[in-house]
């Protein structure tokens, strides 16, 4: 049987830093989302984009092709973990490749690699990049569902605590440029302009 994949694409943010929306910042002309979008559409049967209320129909009129879905109502706004969830109440897959959009160096070289190492009983894989885990750019077993809405239902956002009841897969990434998270206007500055 095919396994199935989904690229859920994180753009829920409030870009309070960046103070304008990271996902319609430009890189060589081309809207940051659209890096994360071409890194996972040659593995994914569908791209699932997880936004707020106000920015979903920006990207519709700026052409994104995939799905525009908002986090579920009882989790609006709790972060990337509802991001997440919201993704895989919707669409049911084997597997859920992940990226946020203010990583305009993403490569589908990394996806790739990711996929590679996927092995019997793991729930998660996630790449470690100068020592620091980067689960915002990882794949997550539809089996992890369960267990990110138990820790959404009790209050708790943060992923580390999701992956420390996971049976994780971390890969050593030595290359650290797919992995530059443009924030703010400081970051813009230093690594696009």
């Amino acid at each position: 049987m095919e396994v199935e994949y989904i690229g859920v694409i994180l753009a829920g943010g409030q870009s309070r830093r960046f103070g304008s929306p990271k996902a319609f910042a430009k890189k060589d002309g081309n809207f940051f989302y659209t890096y994360s979008a071409k890194a996972l559409e040659a593995y994914t049967s569908k791209l699932v984009l997880v936004t707020n209320q106000e920015l979903a129909p920006v990207f519709s009129q700026e052409g994104f092709t995939g799905e525009i879905i908002n986090d579920i109502k009882e989790y609006e706004g709790q972060g990337p973990l509802a991001g997440i969830y919201s993704a895989m109440e919707k669409y049911p897959a084997d597997w859920y490749i992940v990226s946020p959009i203010d990583v305009p160096f993403i490569d589908q070289a990394v996806i790739k690699l990711l996929l590679s190492n996927i092995k019997p009983n793991i729930e998660a894989i996630i790449p470690v990049v100068a020592g620091k885990k980067q689960p915002l750019i990882a794949l997550y077993h539809h089996d992890v569902k369960i267990l990110i809405k138990r820790k959404l239902d009790r209050g708790l956002r943060s992923i580390e605590m999701v992956l420390a009841d996971l049976n994780v897969h971390y890969i050593s990434i030595a290359d650290e440029q797919p992995f530059i998270n443009v924030n703010s206007k400081v970051d813009y500055e230093k690594y696009i302009e």
